[in-house]
């Protein structure tokens, strides 16, 4: 599980895995959740996830929004 952790994330086979809006919103949250979304290169990161995934702006929003309040 360590070395798999270790590896670089395949951004690819992220976008890849999300077949509906619905996997990509949890993908997305899952990724807010992981990260530290006040650094600026992980504010980067899901900027890029985000367009990568096609995710409606509104929704990108409400899923930062529900995830603040954890």
């Amino acid at each position: 599980l360590m070395d798999e952790l270790r590896k670089p994330l395949d951004i690819d086979a992220v976008v890849k895995a999300a077949t509906s809006t619905e996997v990509a919103a949890e993908i997305y949250a899952a990724s807010v959740l992981a990260i530290d979304p006040d650094d600026p290169a992980e504010q980067a990161y899901l900027s890029m996830l985000a367009s990568r995934l096609r995710l409606d702006p509104g929704l990108k929003a409400n899923i930062e929004a529900e995830v603040a309040k954890v």
